[in-house]
C-alpha cells in the first residue's frame, strides 16, 4: 500500500514548478535531445514536423503531433535522493519515493494512483476540478510539500498512471471532485451514490484512454536509429495513427521519456504513461 508520509512543514499548495537544468553529457545530440528541442520550437512556432532531416525525420509519417515528457522516481536514501528505473526495480517497505515530471510542452497533468487491488485514488488534482498546467522543460515533483510516498504493508503491484493532455478533461475533472475524496466513514447514502457514479465514469475514462493507446504501435528501449526505423516501418504497415514510444534510464540521463507520436486528425495530444511501483517485504 503506497501512503504518504509528511516530511518538514506543510505548504498550502500541493504542487510546485521550479526549473529543472538538465546538464548534456555527450558531444552530440542524442534523439531525446531533438525530441526535446523540435517540441519546444513547434509549440512556439505551431510547425508540424521537423524541416529537415535526421532522426526526427525517422518518425512514422504523417505521425506529427508529439506529446512528450520525462519522470524520474526519486527514492530517498541516507544521504539524499537516487534516481531509479521503476520498471527495473522492486521496492521494500518503508522506501520513500518522489515523482518529477518535466513535460516538453505545456500539459494538463492528472496522476492516480492504482494499488494492487485495482482500486483507483486521484492524486493530482487534489481538491481543485482544474488540473495544473506544467509549463515546458520545467519540473512538477510530487509530492512537493517536503513529504514523500511510503510503501506500506502489504507489499505487491502498485502503479502511478500520469495522464498528459494538452487540453484539460472534463470527464477527468470529475475525478478531483471533494467527495472523491472524501473518507469513506464521513459518506451520507447520497454521496455513497454520487461517488459510485464519479469512480465509474474515471474508470471508463481512463480505460478509452488507455484502449486509444494500445491501438498504437510501442516500443520500449533506446532510440537507436535503426530501433527507430524499424518502429516506423512496422506502424506504416498496420496504419496505425498513433505511436508510444518509451526510452528508459541509461548512462548519465537518469530519467525515462515518454512520447505519444499521433495523427493531427486523432483528436487532441494525449499520452498515457504508466509507472510499475512493486514492492516486497521486509
Amino acid at each position: 500500500m503506497f501512503w504518504i508520509a509528511r516530511r518538514g512543514a506543510l505548504l498550502a499548495a500541493l504542487l510546485t514548478l521550479v526549473a529543472s537544468v538538465e546538464i548534456t553529457h555527450a558531444e552530440e545530440s542524442t534523439f531525446r535531445d531533438l525530441v526535446r528541442t523540435f517540441v519546444l520550437k513547434s509549440t512556439a512556432e505551431g510547425k508540424s514536423r521537423p524541416t529537415s532531416g535526421g532522426p526526427l525525420a525517422m518518425l512514422p509519417e504523417g505521425l506529427d503531433q508529439l506529446v512528450a515528457l520525462e519522470y524520474t522516481v526519486l527514492k530517498r536514501t541516507p544521504t539524499g535522493e537516487e534516481p531509479v528505473d521503476a520498471s527495473q526495480h522492486h521496492f521494500r517497505i518503508g522506501d520513500q519515493v518522489r515523482l518529477r515530471i518535466k513535460p516538453l510542452s505545456g500539459l494538463y497533468i492528472y496522476i492516480f494512483h492504482e494499488g494492487a487491488s485495482g482500486h483507483r485514488t486521484c492524486l493530482l488534482p487534489t481538491e481543485k476540478e482544474t488540473p495544473p498546467l506544467a509549463q515546458p522543460d520545467k519540473s512538477l515533483d510530487l509530492p512537493a510539500d517536503g513529504s514523500v510516498f511510503e510503501f506500506a504493508p502489504p507489499a505487491g503491484d502498485e502503479k502511478l498512471i500520469v495522464v498528459a493532455l494538452e487540453k484539460p478533461s472534463q470527464d477527468l475533472a470529475t475525478l478531483s471532485d471533494v467527495i472523491f475524496k472524501k473518507p469513506t466513514e464521513q459518506l451520507t447514502d447520497e454521496d455513497k451514490k454520487i461517488q459510485a457514479t464519479l469512480r465509474a465514469k474515471h474508470d471508463q475514462t481512463l480505460k478509452s484512454i488507455l484502449e486509444r493507446q494500445a491501438q498504437g504501435t510501442r516500443y520500449r528501449g533506446l532510440f537507436t536509429d535503426e530501433a527507430l526505423s524499424r518502429v516506423a516501418k512496422q506502424a506504416s504497415a498496420a496504419g496505425a495513427t498513433r505511436a508510444l514510444f518509451e526510452e528508459p534510464p541509461h548512462g548519465t540521463t537518469t530519467s525515462t521519456l515518454a512520447m505519444s507520436a499521433a495523427r493531427r486528425d486523432a483528436g487532441q495530444g494525449e499520452l498515457f504513461v504508466t509507472i510499475p511501483l512493486k514492492s516486497t517485504g521486509k
